[in-house]
């Protein structure tokens, strides 16, 4: 080994004076510096033969790099093991903060200023929502999530949605908004989740209320989903995303015990949800999104049957590297809804148009626009939400609302709301 060193050597030294010769530019300093770097390679290696002569090894033969190391490595773990036998044994209870949970908290206060049509003005300040999250890796191949929330009744001025002999709407207390468990890394890359959860209808049922665009949710999603939206236990299942040319297909199914006030009058039947979601990349700045859900169920204790579709699409444009600072989103929805109870057919429906204007990192404008036709007792509204968002950190923002609603053959009404939403962990204000 110690002559084909050697030879190396003398053949870069033969070599290196031929090129000084073609390339006479080139400072004689460059080959005196290549020299002295090979000659400290060269007793390197001498240093690394001595010392595998000293410990037996056969140095005759070319040996594979690889397993030299993995043998070496196996020695010196043997080695390891061995002296530290004796050794005490340091705690190891430390190490057990890694199975605590990710722990979050956040807050929700409005102040409003209430005038409804006809009555006195009132000012009214709401702690809304109190949201305790506990978020935890159990295993490589399974995740789960757990809110529990305190909640109070916010009251818009004109609006009356409340279903007749409904006890939840409005509620307040302590209640578990979701509880569930999923899994990732499944064959195909599927999706799956178990446990009660925030259901895959239309664009912002997911979202818990911290978390929207505007401190209320749209007129036709409290009327035919509730005030919290549609959230039931069972099982939910994605398909990986199948692309076709341009588009991005998605499909979602979920059975669930159909247990939501406002579609099933908190029955104890099966429910059905099926949704497909179409997404277009337009490019470096922009994409488009097309959804349709279908929601079936029934509760046979009081022979009701509750039908519901609904229709969504988003737009979103940004400019190349600065969605941050500025951006456009334009989105709606529109239900269908259909009950029938004890052989009474009711039908209605209504949606929304919105947009958001991001004027910097922490100013967002924005407005929505609902309709919602005559439903059962309710006659048919309008409302008008612009609003501006305050993004003080990523941890405190602050929103200022004002809802102009007008019912069919009723003067309108006005509230002015104050927001202020916090959050501590690492949760802080995701659209989950």
């Amino acid at each position: 080994m110690r002559t084909t060193v050697f030879i190396a050597v003398l053949a870069c030294v033969g070599w290196a004076p031929r090129t000084v010769a073609q390339e006479p530019a080139q400072p004689v300093d460059s080959l005196t510096a290549e020299l002295r770097r090979l000659q400290a390679r060269l007793d390197s290696l001498e240093h690394v033969l001595q010392r595998l002569v000293r410990q037996g090894a056969d140095t005759t033969e070319v040996q594979d790099e690889l397993a030299a190391l993995r043998e070496a490595a196996r020695r010196a773990a043997g080695e390891a093991q061995r002296g530290d036998s004796a050794a005490p044994q340091e705690s190891r209870t430390r190490d057990l903060s890694i199975l605590n949970p990710e722990i979050s908290v956040t807050g929700d206060v409005v102040g409003s200023f209430l005038a409804p049509a006809g009555e006195s003005t009132g000012l009214r300040a709401t702690p809304r929502e109190f949201e305790f999250s506990f978020q935890s890796a159990l295993d490589p191949y399974t995740r789960t999530k757990v809110f529990i929330t305190y909640e109070e009744e916010l009251e818009i001025a004109g609006l009356e949605l409340e279903e007749e002999g409904e006890e939840e709407h409005g509620h307040s207390g302590f209640a578990i908004e979701e509880a569930y468990l999923y899994w990732v890394g499944l064959p195909g890359a599927l999706g799956l989740k178990a446990g009660k959860f925030r259901q895959e209808i239309g664009l912002f049922n997911r979202w818990h209320t911290h978390a929207l665009y505007e401190i209320d949710r749209p007129l036709a999603a409290v009327a035919f989903l509730g005030d919290d939206g549609l959230i039931q236990t069972g099982l939910s299942l994605s398909s990986p995303t199948l692309t076709l040319g341009p588009a991005h297909q998605t499909l979602y199914v979920e059975a669930t015990q159909a247990s939501n006030d406002a579609l099933f009058g908190d029955g104890g039947d099966l429910s059905v949800l099926g949704r497909f979601q179409s997404f277009w990349d337009l490019g470096a700045t922009s994409y488009f999104q097309l959804g349709a859900t279908g929601v079936t169920g029934s509760n046979d204790d009081v022979e009701l049957d509750s039908r519901l579709l609904g229709l969504d699409f988003l737009f979103r444009w940004s400019p190349r590297g600065r969605s941050l600072y500025r951006a456009l989103e334009l989105r709606g929805e529109w239900y269908f809804a259909e009950q029938e109870l004890s052989g009474v057919r009711e039908t209605g429906h209504g949606g929304y148009g919105q947009g958001n204007f991001r004027l910097n990192r922490q100013f967002v404008l924005g407005t929505r626009i609902d309709y919602l036709d005559t439903y059962g007792d309710q006659p048919s509204l309008l409302q008008l939400a612009p609003s501006i968002s305050w993004w003080q950190s990523e941890w405190v923002r602050l929103r200022l609302q004002y809802n102009f609603v007008k019912p069919e053959g009723i003067d309108p009404s006005h509230t002015v709301m104050l927001q202020v939403v916090w959050a501590m962990g690492p949760h802080k204000h995701e659209s989950y």
